[in-house]
């Protein structure tokens, strides 16, 4: 697998370590048993999944899908797809940042969340399963080496 690949595929490794903490503060938060702090670690580790990095992460994956579509692979509807949930992602950002500050009830919030991540585990399975070996198949050396210069 192309290095870059690796570097998106070790990316999506760490976010699913944090998504793994979500969950267990959402279990809590579904039971009202989540403390204030637990509040506060919940959207801080929300909001990693928004910031810089994911941003440098969705911007690099966007390089290499543009790069595919110039080639003559097949390309599946999922890789056409990913451009459009990289937005979505953006504006689901905007929505869970005002739930911080939310009266709603904590289920609601949580289950909110939940659905966030169902979203985005599906994302991460269709660029890894899909994306990233046809990616690694057809882009040629010169390819990837002009995606490297444009590399966050």
């Amino acid at each position: 697998m192309n290095v870059l690949l690796k570097e998106l595929h070790t990316y999506h490794h760490e976010v699913a370590i944090k998504i793994t903490q979500i969950k267990g503060l959402l279990g809590r938060l579904r039971h009202e048993s989540a403390s204030t702090d637990d509040c506060k670690l919940l959207f801080k580790l929300l909001e990693a999944l928004h910031g810089d990095a994911e941003q440098h992460h969705h911007e690099n994956e966007e390089l290499i899908r543009r790069a595919l579509l110039a080639t003559e692979a097949p390309i599946h509807q999922r890789v056409k797809d990913i451009e459009r949930d990289h937005q979505a992602f953006g504006r689901i950002a905007g929505q869970l940042k005002m739930l911080e500050d939310s009266t709603q009830e904590a289920r609601v919030i949580a289950d909110t969340i939940d659905d966030f991540i169902k979203k985005y585990y599906d994302h991460m399975d269709a660029e890894e399963n899909i994306f990233f070996p046809v990616a690694n198949k057809w882009l040629s050396d010169i390819q990837w080496q002009e995606i490297k210069r444009q590399w966050h």
